[in-house]
């Protein structure tokens, strides 16, 4: 049987983790959750190398709600993730874009723009 202590512990320490996890995503510091993850990780093994050792009724009935919050946070947390991927997705697309729709200060001898993707420099300011 496993120590019930131990138990209310990890599931605390799980439940830290995500709402510390939750608000880097609310305030955009994508970089913190890089380290967030190792610890998220440490403690989602360490409550499952828990519930395998055996019953589990540190707090009686109140686990399998307690387990429900957790999960529903954790899938709150992989819908802002995605959501900041999204967004990230989106940024980049419209850097390379813009580069891609730039044109730089010469012309072409058909008297078009020249692409800033196609310019290779050596022009002569006009005067």
């Amino acid at each position: 049987m496993n120590n019930p202590h131990a138990f209310d512990q990890t599931m605390d320490r799980l439940e830290q983790v995500l709402a510390a996890e939750r608000q880097c995503l609310a305030m955009g510091q994508v970089h913190v959750i890089a380290e967030l993850t190792a610890e998220k990780a440490d403690a989602m093994q360490a409550l499952d190398r828990l519930m395998r050792e055996g019953p589990a009724s540190p707090s009686g009935p109140e686990i399998g709600p307690r387990l429900k919050r957790i999960v529903r946070a954790a899938q709150e947390n992989a819908q802002h993730f995605g959501a900041v991927q999204q967004g990230l997705r989106k940024l980049t697309e419209r850097v390379s874009g813009a580069t891609q729709d730039a044109y730089v200060g010469a012309y072409q001898a058909n008297g078009l723009q020249t692409p800033f993707t196609k310019a290779t420099g050596n022009y002569q300011k006009k005067v």
